[in-house]
């Protein structure tokens, strides 16, 4: 019996070391939400300053007078008369977080159309499409932490959530106004326009922030063995002796097959009981047609084999963030996957022109497009692997 006794205390006492252990996990996460939360608060003190904080150089550049200054200054409060109501509600009807995501990307147009006004009604506008998003935030922002918190642990939450708006008012007089004098008032506006689009990345969690990192490279490296080989094939053909216009019919002709070839690929990869694999033939199909044109085969065949091949995998290189992101971070997530996308597309063909140079021949950019084609291969298994431990974690 005293046995028996034992045993349930120490069953009471799992379940009790159990509940300890969830209840300050919750703790820790409202207090974790909480800094999320003031630091969004505080880019609404950043980018209200920062007008302030440059204003002398702001006034002059545009030929404002000091009454018109002001009027600028409190343009952005002044759409809380109007959208602090609704914007309450429509928290209510589309969800917080949603909301205040969309306040942050209000903020972060607004202070972007700001730095690049070219008169006062342009400037009150961008102005006053900064405030509209800082009052959804601002509203949005005090109510969630409302519901994170109760009695005194509330009282103590909000002190901090509030300190957030004087707290960003003086990073602006520390930041914007030394930037705005060594940069110009442009490049100091915008740094808000940075802060607030930032923090709406906030919606990312760890785990969709590594599979994002990997998962944006398949789609990156494919676009740019797309745009090098059709930069680079035309000149390369030229050299191979087919006169400009001839080569330019040619490319061509690779651009309408791979157009025909993606929308295939999306009724081809749907029935595959292997799509993955699917794709890593069509590479490797693809990389051996720029292969054989690099060189000197007979064009036109391998042209039209590389684009049937190649642009079957389109459709899953782009899907891959729609596999884990979640609803409410999917904008930020698909933000992030095309900022990787442009920066890569922007600087591999730059590097495949470098090797060209260095060569002396359309070749070496050929043999670039295909090694670039063929690395998607290892990288998509990298992000599958990295999915797997993601979702048995």
């Amino acid at each position: 019996m005293n046995a028996g006794g034992s045993d349930e205390r120490a069953m009471q006492g799992g379940a009790d070391a159990r509940g300890s252990t969830s209840h300050e996990s919750r703790a820790s996460a409202r207090w974790w939400s909480l800094a999320v939360l003031t630091l969004a608060r505080a880019a609404i003190g950043f980018q209200f300053q920062s007008v302030a904080a440059v204003a002398p150089l702001m006034a002059g550049r545009m030929g404002i007078d000091k009454a018109q200054l002001g009027g600028l200054i409190g343009l952005y409060l002044l759409p809380g008369v109007v959208f602090a109501l609704p914007g309450g509600l429509l928290g209510a009807r589309f969800g917080d977080r949603r909301l205040v995501l969309w306040g942050l990307a209000l903020m972060a147009a607004g202070g972007t159309w700001l730095g690049l006004a070219g008169s006062l009604a342009e400037a009150s506008a961008a102005r006053g499409l900064n405030g509209i998003g800082a009052v959804m935030l601002n509203v949005l922002v005090t109510k969630m932490v409302a519901d994170l918190f109760d009695g005194r642990e509330r009282l103590l939450a909000m002190s901090v959530l509030i300190n957030s708006w004087p707290i960003g008012i003086g990073l602006a007089l520390l930041l914007v106004a030394p930037l705005g004098q060594a940069a110009g008032w442009r490049w100091a506006i915008a740094t808000t326009a940075l802060f607030a689009a930032t923090l709406g990345l906030g919606a990312l969690s760890r785990t969709e922030w590594l599979l994002l990192l990997v998962g944006s490279f398949p789609w990156l490296l494919y676009n740019a063995a797309f745009q090098i080989m059709v930069s680079f094939l035309p000149s390369f053909l030229v050299e191979q002796g087919f006169d400009i216009a001839r080569a330019g019919h040619l490319v061509a002709s690779s651009t309408v097959v791979f157009v025909v070839a993606v929308q295939a690929g999306g009724f081809v990869l749907k029935r595959a009981r292997h799509p993955d694999w699917v794709c890593h033939l069509c590479i490797a199909g693809w990389c051996l047609s720029l292969w054989m044109l690099a060189s000197g085969a007979a064009p036109l065949p391998w042209i039209v084999a590389g684009g049937l091949l190649g642009g079957i995998p389109a459709a899953a290189f782009v899907s891959l963030p729609a596999e884990f992101l979640r609803p409410a971070s999917r904008g930020a997530g698909m933000g992030v996957f095309f900022t990787l996308y442009y920066l890569g597309c922007a600087l591999l063909p730059a590097l495949a022109g470098a090797l060209y140079d260095r060569a002396g021949s359309g070749r070496a950019a050929l043999w670039m497009a295909a090694v670039t084609a063929a690395a998607t291969v290892p990288v998509l298994w990298i992000f599958r692997s990295v999915l797997r431990k993601a979702r048995s974690a």
